[in-house]
């Protein structure tokens, strides 16, 4: 049972928290009105019939409360303990005391704290000796009872001001209308009332209270309150009223109508808050959360922005393959820029000038072309007909066309073709204009809804052209959209503009290359069957230091090279024509043997001073027998007649050329029998990167056993070998000179 203090002894009032915070006016309430002279509830709303069930009306306050099973906060019923909480139960008039309810209602499944508010309705008309009680929820049971003993222990509180302090320490201001009048007019409100909207008692009653509305008022709002009044249904909104002195607030009211025993609606009881502070901070969170997300929105997109240009530029750094940078482009781009894209290439030597007449897929320019060399759409369905149309659109161009193309692959600048504010045309309409024939039929069925060309600039001029467009049922293209094809097409213009370089210069090289590795004479040497081959680098021009070569000396003796200088590159292949050319100079200006070629090519390259290492190896073929010198150079390999496979080495192994000029030259010399093949190589056969040379030797000599070497033609042979051996993507030049000894004649 609760402890009771007297007057004299009472303790020190402990601060009243704040009721604002701890009662819930947006939550259901239990609404009665009583009869204070008979002690009976005359009135209830839903919720409180939900709480005492099965209750017919009128009841005495004691049945409604057991029934509801009130207790106070220390779990005693109300009907058994001394504590001042006990007049709830006697629906004596209380400012705010804290009680529990047990049944199960809209307040909750469980036990819940409630807030009691019961005052008089003496000034009301037709409700004078009745009491309005509320039940409202509350967040927490401590600050309740907080308030329970800071209410009743004040010091010298007289009735009227503990209820009206308390009552406005709730914030809540309560209004009853009169259901039965025609336009629900007020016939009481509290003191809380006037504090908030300004009005006075004798101002408000008599009077609907859309009075504290204003034109800003949400009509919505307006119209919801009005059917929840005639239907006699209970509702909270929000809504914005006006104080008496014109400014605004925010109010929460809570509509709850109260039914007589036959169960008709007698009054709408109206619980009132303002929450203009809260709507503030809602609105503010509103604000701070949108541009948040709009701010997180925004970041997500520069980062894909970013992704998808690191992507486009890894895609394009990795090949040098312009038509296959440009197939790879048109996938990357979709979705990003649109449903569909086309990606055309300017012919190496090609000026902005397009003619009317070409191939399909392609349009004359400056006597080169623009080809159309790649094309995607996201629907798969859609992908052959925007195939058929990139064979035919650079063919099928109108005048007007062609003087666009022109002008794009002239000035550089990005075309945007967007709905026309002419509403009677459209992008197709304005597409149609630059094409004939096929094209425009194939154009109109595809119906853009916007379409974009950016040309793709290389260092000096314009490499290609990218087209992009949204679909009929897509938005047209953005600005951020726009931006993000400039942004690509700088990158693929670069890119191709750099694969162009590298294809001009690759050419030259290999053309370089072949004129340097031309054997010196057109016919096969008297006695021998010749094969060559030259395996570029992958990571090089397709040119390095590697050569071979083979001629006849005066005496009639062939002379066999190989040689590999250092490096795989542009200055290697300088180097490599000097030296070749001193080799086949030294050696067919009379009929020295291979050691004296090889001690002599030391001294010349000592007195022009070349910067060159290299190993070499020379041969001669000398009526049944081969002749050789080595400068550091990987072993010949031979294959019998019969299928046996042997390294032509020597004990010692002689130093390369460029290294020291005067060093004496060893020569070696073996039989060869009718038959009998030599392979001649340089390391990139043979050596790896973390693999000793000699691994690669017995593997070359493993592979020509497998391949049963003798058997095969001597050309077929070179290519199996180099199948076999060489990596997908060689590190270093390769170059094979196969020799087979013919039979007799």
């Amino acid at each position: 049972m609760a402890r009771s203090e007297s007057a004299g002894d009472a303790p020190a009032r402990p601060p009243l928290p704040g009721g604002v915070a701890e009662v819930r006016p947006d939550a259901p309430a239990a609404v009665l009105m009583v009869d204070l002279a008979s002690q009976r509830v005359v009135y209830a709303n839903e919720v409180a019939q939900q709480v005492a069930p099965d209750l017919p009306l009128p009841v005495s306050t004691e049945e409604w409360s057991r029934r509801a099973d009130l207790r106070d906060l220390d779990g005693e019923p109300l009907s058994q303990t001394d504590h001042p909480l006990s007049r709830v139960a006697r629906f004596e008039p209380v400012a705010g005391q804290g009680v529990s309810a047990a049944r199960s209602s809209d307040l909750g499944s469980r036990r819940e704290p409630l807030w009691v508010v019961a005052l008089p309705l003496d000034d009301a008309p037709n409700l004078t000796g009745h009491a309005l009680v509320v039940l409202l929820p509350v967040r927490d049971r401590t600050p309740v009872q907080e308030q329970a003993v800071a209410a009743h222990l004040g010091e010298g509180a007289d009735g009227d001001s503990l209820r009206s302090s308390a009552v406005l320490a709730t914030g809540l201001s309560f209004t009853v209308a009169d259901a039965s009048h025609p336009d629900s007019a007020l016939v009481w409100v509290n003191p809380a009332f006037t504090a908030v909207t300004g009005y006075a008692f004798e101002e408000a009653v008599g009077r609907n209270c859309r009075f504290l509305q204003g034109p800003d008022t949400d009509p919505a709002v307006r119209q919801r309150l009005r059917e929840a009044i005639s239907a006699g249904e209970s509702l909270t909104v929000t809504l914005l009223n006006h104080r008496k002195d014109g400014t605004a607030f925010w109010n929460q009211l809570a509509l709850s109508p109260v039914r007589d025993a036959e169960g008709r609606t007698t009054h709408v009881v109206g619980i009132q808050t303002d929450v203009s502070g809260r709507v503030a901070a809602d609105a503010e969170r509103d604000r701070a959360l949108a541009a948040e997300r709009a701010a997180r929105a925004e970041a997500e997109k520069s980062r894909q922005r970013l992704a998808l240009l690191a992507e486009v530029t890894r895609q394009l750094s990795s090949t040098t393959d312009g038509e296959q940078a440009m197939h790879r482009l048109a996938g990357l781009v979709l979705p990003h820029l649109g449903d569909f894209a086309i990606l055309a290439i300017v012919g190496d030597d090609a000026r902005a000038q397009v003619g009317a007449d070409g191939p399909a897929r392609r349009g004359t320019v400056s006597g080169r072309d623009l080809r159309d060399v790649a094309c995607a759409h996201t629907d798969p369905a859609a992908q052959p007909l925007l195939e058929r149309f990139c064979a035919v659109r650079l063919s099928q161009l109108s005048p007007a066309g062609r003087q666009v193309l022109n002008g794009l692959l002239a000035d550089g600048v990005p075309r945007h073709d967007d709905v026309p504010t002419d509403a009677s045309a459209s992008a197709v309409d304005v597409m149609s204009e630059l094409l004939v024939d096929e094209a425009r039929e194939i154009i109109r069925e595809l119906a853009p809804s916007s379409v974009a060309t950016f040309p793709l600039r290389g260092r000096d001029r314009t490499v290609g052209l990218l087209t992009v467009c949204t679909g009929p049922r897509s938005r047209p293209l953005t600005a951020g959209q726009i931006a993000l094809g400039a942004d690509i097409a700088v990158r693929a213009g670069l890119s191709l503009d750099t694969a162009r370089l590298y294809r001009q210069q690759r050419d030259l090289a290999a053309g370089l290359q072949r004129s340097l590795l031309t054997l010196t004479s057109p016919t096969a040497p008297r006695g021998l069957q010749l094969a060559v081959r030259y395996a570029a680098a992958a990571e090089a021009a397709q040119v390095g230091g590697d050569f071979y070569d083979a001629f006849e000396q005066p005496g009639g003796s062939v002379v066999l090279t190989i040689g590999d200088v250092m490096g795989h590159d542009t200055q290697a292949a300088a180097g490599m024509a000097q030296l070749r050319s001193i080799v086949r100079a030294l050696g067919a200006a009379g009929d020295d043997g291979p050691a004296a070629v090889l001690a002599s090519t030391d001294r010349v390259m000592s007195v022009l001073r070349l910067d060159t290492t290299a190993t070499a190896l020379v041969a001669r073929w000398e009526d049944g027998e081969l002749v050789w010198s080595n400068a550091g150079h990987p072993p010949p390999v031979a294959v019998g007649p019969d299928g046996e496979v042997r390294a032509l080495v020597s004990e010692t192994t002689d130093l390369l050329l460029g290294v020291k000029a005067e060093v004496p030259r060893q020569e070696l010399r073996t039989s060869l029998a009718a038959g009998t093949t030599v392979l001649l190589y340089t390391d990139g056969l043979v050596e790896r990167r973390g693999q000793p040379l000699d691994a690669g030797l017995r593997r070359l000599q493993d592979e020509l056993v497998a391949l049963r070497a003798h058997e095969l033609d001597l050309e077929a042979l070179v290519d199996a070998v180099l199948l076999r051996l060489l990596p997908d993507h060689p590190a270093d030049d390769v170059a094979v000179l196969a020799l087979r000894v013919l039979p007799p004649s």
